[in-house]
């Protein structure tokens, strides 16, 4: 068994980041809340900011890269963007830091190969990621308002994988948000719901994937039980079986 680690530091609308340490290569995936956070949550699991070797970023909303501004100051850190997000950084990555590219390219740092996607959502370019490593592969797919066939199989060929489970529909239509805000998150660029999502983890299960975190639950739209119900639920109906677990909103969650 290789050497490979992978947390969420922190997972929702408040803030979103991603740890993965594989070998001796310890990179971020999103850097969604202040920098002391980010680092007080690598220090929970044993690492820290000086540690990191990369940041990749899935796109350029605040809760994804709050912290960018203040942990570049500090850190000579190079960030990796797609084209569209990149263009969103110049106010908060100094330019030599910033490495583009475009969704669809394979990236590389030391023994870390990471395959970029694109997912639908209203941003200038949202990206997920599988990262491999000594030939095992794991999945980063989050802010996607809708479930394509060329994202289920990119993730379906990973052994983890941590995936957007954002609202329960029935709470988003009957909760207190504006027509506007709710139209945005149902659309096709908005969020994932739980029912795709159980989807998503039911197509993965059925292939090689062994444990899968769900992340990005909406404070407001969704709980951790309902969400982890609806997985649950769809496994069984279709006689699958997967190791499920709800990615905490502040504090560090382990997928590996």
């Amino acid at each position: 068994m290789t050497d490979v680690s992978i947390y969420t530091l922190f997972s929702g609308s408040s803030g979103n980041s991603c740890y993965v340490k594989c070998g001796d290569t310890e990179i971020l995936i999103d850097a969604g809340k202040s920098k002391k956070a980010v680092d007080t949550a690598l220090r929970q699991i044993g690492s820290s900011l000086s540690n990191i070797k990369a940041i990749f970023i899935t796109h350029e909303h605040s809760d994804h890269i709050n912290g960018l501004k203040m942990i570049s100051k500090y850190y000579s850190i190079p960030v990796y963007a797609a084209r569209g997000t990149s263009e969103m950084l110049i106010n908060d990555v100094p330019d030599h830091l910033i490495n583009v590219y475009e969704a669809g390219d394979t990236l590389e740092i030391d023994d870390i190969k990471l395959y970029t996607f694109r997912t639908p959502h209203d941003s200038k370019m949202s990206t997920g990621y599988v990262i491999e490593y000594n030939g095992r592969r794991f999945g980063y797919a989050t802010d996607m308002g809708m479930l394509s066939l060329k994202i289920a199989d990119m993730l379906a060929e990973c052994e983890a994988a941590v995936v957007e489970s954002n609202y329960d529909l029935d709470m988003l239509r009957n909760g207190p948000y504006p027509y506007v805000l709710k139209r945005r998150i149902e659309s096709s660029v908005g969020h994932l719901n739980n029912t795709d999502c159980a989807r998503l983890v039911s197509y993965l299960a059925s292939h090689k994937t062994k444990k899968v975190l769900l992340a990005h639950l909406s404070a407001e739209n969704n709980t951790p039980d309902i969400a982890l119900k609806t997985v649950i639920d769809r496994l069984a109906q279709d006689n699958l079986c997967a190791d499920v677990c709800v990615a905490d909103r502040f504090c560090p969650t382990m997928l590996v």
